[in-house]
């Protein structure tokens, strides 16, 4: 039995170091630009980073503390907001993109048309998109929104300042968002539904299926992966909000449209609060890990991967 275990693990030595090759310039490069600076990371959350001295005191767990129970309720605000956008813009952008990219599949000419329209906004800057929603809901006399609501059609008396108020300003964010995002859904979806097999859809009309039958049985069932899927990046996406909001808010009024990473920037490079924007960093993150196992829970996609394996 000591010989057979031996012998094993011998094998299994000389497979690993057959392989090492091949796997240490990733595990090297992973180990440089991931865990290092994820060490690193949780290491000045739990300090007193002095970045000009180069002074790292530790400090325990003051700099969760600081940024949980600030007076000024910033981070609530940005927390809250982060939610808000992921319950405004990730439902709006899987089900557009699944709508759009159903009615695209079923063309029979003009597809690359309506892909590159919707693809569009997708490839373009995300500075250019906020300089153009900057002017749409420009706070003044000169912004679209407000020239067509109060010059052409008389709706409101005043000019609205919509980005320095809390739910116009968050409103903007989202649409942009929304906007942004919804192309790259589209095209997801598309790929997925020319992936699904033509026998399933004949074998359907054959049973007497309807098109509602066919979409529902067939068709949302072959795209639950898929909308697992675009879901779990678009809720990531959701915590990584940030361009949007240093051009279109500031975070005004008083953080009140301010979301985690716009939070997390202006602690280190507005105050210098290096070991407080590490903490908020890392509360992102544990809260993204958490809301993708229960996403992964709750929708029971392995169960249902692996049921259809074995069928």
């Amino acid at each position: 039995m000591k010989t057979y275990a031996k012998q094993k693990w011998k094998k299994g030595i000389k497979g690993w170091l057959a392989a090492l090759p091949f796997i240490l310039p990733g595990l090297v490069i992973v180990g440089l630009f991931v865990l290092y600076p994820m060490l690193f990371t949780i290491r000045i959350s739990l300090s007193e980073y002095k970045i000009v001295q180069g002074q790292i005191n530790f400090i325990g767990l003051k700099n969760y503390i600081s940024v949980l129970t600030d007076s000024t309720g910033r981070f609530w605000y940005a927390y809250r907001n982060n939610f808000l956008y992921a319950l405004v813009t990730v439902p709006l952008i899987l089900f557009g993109g699944m709508v759009f990219a159903y009615l695209i599949n079923n063309l029979k000419h003009g597809r690359t048309v309506f892909k590159v329209g919707f693809y569009l906004p997708v490839i373009t800057s995300w500075v250019i998109v906020s300089l153009v929603f900057t002017y749409m809901f420009n706070n003044s006399d000169r912004g679209l929104m407000n020239y067509i609501l109060v010059d052409k059609l008389h709706i409101i008396k005043d000019y609205v300042p919509w980005l320095l108020r809390e739910w116009s300003g968050n409103a903007a964010i989202w649409l942009m968002g929304i906007w942004k995002n919804i192309g790259w859904a589209m095209l997801i979806f598309l790929a997925a539904l020319q992936s699904i097999p033509r026998d399933l859809y004949e074998a359907a009309s054959l049973d007497g299926a309807g098109i509602w039958g066919k979409f529902r049985h067939i068709t949302i069932a072959c795209l639950k992966p898929t909308a697992y899927y675009v879901l779990v990046n678009m809720i990531i996406g959701s915590f990584n909000v940030f361009i949007q909001v240093l051009m279109l808010t500031e975070g005004k009024p008083n953080g009140r449209t301010s979301v985690l990473q716009y939070l997390l920037y202006d602690k280190a490079f507005g105050q210098f609060q290096f070991g407080e924007a590490s903490a908020i960093g890392l509360i992102s993150a544990v809260t993204i890990v958490i809301l993708t196992a229960l996403l992964n829970r709750l929708l029971k996609l392995d169960t249902v991967e692996k049921g259809g394996a074995d069928s």
